[in-house]
């Protein structure tokens, strides 16, 4: 079992070590180990750093550069002398593995660092919990080009940072996600003009009640070929191809149009939608969503825009001038994914917020770390400070029900009740449910 109990001050040393290049000197590094050494296995592996901590009204203000520091410290005890790494980014870190006796000993690696990093320290005083998840790229399986292989552990990241293990090794089946890098940008055009994708709605259940009291949209894309397209993979594509606005107001039209359905149905529920960072730089954003209002006939009250915490914090002034356009039209606005950005309570008192939203990754630990289950228990009660609702994402079962009812959580989402549904599918569940 891992030790959850907080290390002690670590004394970083941020000088590199024999394990440690730039960038542009371990992609040479590899290059160099795949022209030696064509019949021996080696792997790439790329590792994202979720800080599970960085709520400052919680741990204090910890610098980047602590965190980095500790990462390599770690690294450098773990890794063989013949590995190497280097930072991409302050929450990214490749890593390459030359020279392995099999492919297994990749796997073997990344549970070993990641067993390692996932134990709580102490920084600048106060305790940090990382998250990391590994990407793992196996040569000479995968082919023997270098940016290939960069590129196929940075997909098997993506789909490790929704698996349990917290690691994934990139596998054929898995070039789906390689679209996302390979023109499927003019397809998603197409098909979003041509109204070809779908909204499915996952339940949001009242913790007290067991009543369902709202829905999140979520998209769904079948593309040509019958091929199911990730949900993650769709919005990095709409990202990367200019498209997320053009996205997320078709989502928002479909939702409230099926939204409008429901109330003439009977069904009286709320609707949230996520806004891309972009969206809020639309000035004519507040007019866009009255004007969708009114086309459907849906009070603004139904209408809970979700919005990522970093997205506020990054362009703060600006970001809450949008927000309160946004709510005098009477639209809830909720912090999606909280706990995982920068927020400190300075922030939390001025964000015109209704809702704050547990990130899954808490909530999927939260019988396993009691550091996890501290911080549900006070997000929980820091919204309740301030006169907030806090949904869980990613309940499955009972157990974690019954935690957070008794931590005092509003509202619970998660494949306990059900998965997210088309929009006749949803209206026979409420039936049954109701």
């Amino acid at each position: 079992m891992i030790d959850h109990s907080p290390h002690p001050t670590h004394q970083f040393n941020a000088t590199p070590t024999q394990h440690q290049l730039t960038h542009i000197q371990l992609v040479n590094f590899l290059r160099n180990k795949i022209a030696k050494g064509e019949s021996s296995a080696s792997a790439v592996l790329i590792m994202k750093l979720r800080r599970a901590k960085r709520l400052d009204a919680i741990i204090g203000d910890t610098s980047a550069q602590s965190i980095t520091n500790y990462t390599d410290q770690r690294l450098d005890t773990l890794l063989r002398d013949a590995d190497r790494y280097a930072h991409f980014s302050d929450e990214q870190i490749c890593l390459v593995l030359p020279d392995l006796a099999n492919n297994a000993q990749s796997i073997l690696a990344a549970i070993k660092i990641l067993s390692e990093l996932y134990k709580p320290f102490i920084a600048n005083n106060y305790p940090v919990t990382l998250r990391p998840y590994i990407g793992i790229a196996n040569f000479p399986e995968l082919g023997h080009d270098a940016g290939q292989l960069l590129m196929y552990a940075d997909i098997a990241s993506d789909i490790a940072a929704t698996n349990e293990q917290g690691y994934h090794v990139y596998q054929p089946e898995d070039q789906i996600a390689t679209d996302a890098y390979c023109g499927l940008d003019i397809e998603l055009g197409n098909a979003i003009k041509a109204n070809e994708l779908h909204v499915h709605y996952q339940p949001q259940i009242n913790i007290q009640t067991g009543r369902c009291v709202s829905i999140e949209a979520l998209v769904r894309w079948t593309a040509s070929g019958q091929r199911a397209i990730n949900p993650s993979t769709l919005i990095k594509i709409a990202e990367n191809a200019g498209l997320i606005n053009t996205l997320t107001l078709w989502i928002l039209n479909t939702a409230l149009r099926h939204t409008a359905v429901f109330l003439k149905a009977g069904i009286d529920i709320g609707i949230s939608v996520n806004l891309p960072p972009k969206m809020l730089e639309d000035k004519e954003l507040p007019q866009i969503i009255q004007q969708t209002l009114d086309l459907w006939g849906v009070p603004a009250a139904n209408l809970t825009l979700e919005i990522t915490e970093s997205l506020i914090i990054n362009n703060f002034e600006s970001s809450i001038a949008m927000l309160l356009r946004l709510r005098e039209l009477g639209v809830c606005l909720a912090i999606d994914d909280f706990g995982t950005g920068y927020s400190s309570l300075a922030y939390i008192k001025r964000f015109p917020v209704q809702e704050l939203k547990i990130d899954i990754l808490f909530i999927r630990n939260i019988h396993k770390s009691r550091e996890d289950k501290h911080l549900v228990r006070t997000i929980i009660d820091l919204a309740k400070n301030f006169n907030l609702t806090t949904v869980a994402e990613g309940v499955e079962d009972q157990e974690t029900f019954d935690l957070l009812r008794d931590l005092g959580c509003d509202l619970v989402q998660g494949f306990l009740y059900s998965r997210a549904l088309s929009d006749i599918d949803f209206v026979n569940w409420y039936r049954h449910h109701t």
